[in-house]
């Protein structure tokens, strides 16, 4: 969104598009006047979104979160929607119930995922069905280390965290990585593929212009192996919340639930390392 001269911060969990009226650019380049800037934001009809995980960390519940989405000047908060029924089918055999243990948040102890399983999500709410698909990637990939380095961004340097593994043989692994610093998560959404380092060691920074590390800080990574259609949902809002997208509008990310609505399902694996920055 460079070309409009300000910056929408697209937040995770809220979907919405703007409209914006086309007095803005005009009015931004009179900038020796004081004039009021409208934005014309309409109020989209609700769709529900759907977030799944299902991991294979032991005593890690399977959970997933149902919300709506909210208009651009509601609180962004979560607000969860009660009275589904959520099940998880394994492998096309056992179905899972989660039980509802707070206001749209549904999950259960009674399986962990398993690598090269594939699970079956359906969520039933007020008379619609929605359903997810992911399988879990068969082969565990390790987060070997993470190192810090001073990066230059425009003008100046800032530390950054490099994790670096070893990419298996065979085109098709994706990755996701969620970056915690002090105990509070980055924002920034970070994705990687292997379409141009299959079987290859992959050490690349986290360019974060907006999660500045400081020494002392302690930074735990988690790499989460991902299938391709998870990674294609994370991509996708990448591109929308930072404007590296070919389209100048801002659009929901790319989801695997079907039925209408939005959000993601995922089983993958984790693998995760901690580092105190020097």
């Amino acid at each position: 969104m460079a070309a409009w001269f300000f910056h929408l911060s697209i937040r995770i969990g809220l979907y919405h598009r703007l409209r914006i009226t086309g007095f803005l650019l005009a009015a931004m380049a009179l900038s020796s006047c004081e004039k009021v800037i409208d934005l014309d934001i309409e109020a989209a009809d609700k769709r529900y979104v759907v977030e799944g995980i299902v991991t294979n960390q032991p005593g890690t519940p399977v959970e997933v979160r149902l919300s709506q989405t909210k208009n651009f000047e509601d609180e962004n908060t979560f607000s969860g929607i009660s009275g589904a029924t959520v099940t998880i089918q394994v492998g096309g055999s056992t179905v899972y119930t989660l039980a509802e243990t707070s206001a749209g948040i549904y999950s259960t102890t009674a399986f962990t995922g398993v690598p090269g399983e594939q699970y079956l999500l359906t969520v039933n709410v007020n008379g619609n069905s929605f359903t997810g698909l992911s399988k879990m990637p068969s082969q565990l990939v390790s987060l070997d280390t993470l190192t810090v380095e001073d990066l230059g961004f425009g003008g100046s340097t800032t530390k950054t965290v490099s994790p670096s593994y070893l990419d298996p043989a065979g085109l098709g692994n994706s990755y996701r990585f969620v970056q915690y610093a002090n105990g509070i998560q980055a924002k920034r959404v970070f994705v990687q593929n292997d379409e141009l380092s299959d079987g290859l060691r992959i050490t690349r920074p986290f360019v974060d212009p907006d999660g500045e590390l400081e020494s002392g800080d302690i930074v735990k990574v988690e790499m989460q192996h991902i299938d391709a259609n998870v990674y294609r949902y994370w991509y996708s809002l990448d591109q929308a919340s930072t404007g590296s997208g070919q389209s100048a509008a801002p659009s929901n990310p790319v989801s695997n639930i079907s039925g209408g609505a939005l959000g993601y399902f995922s089983a993958h694996s984790i693998s995760t390392k901690v580092i105190q920055v020097p």
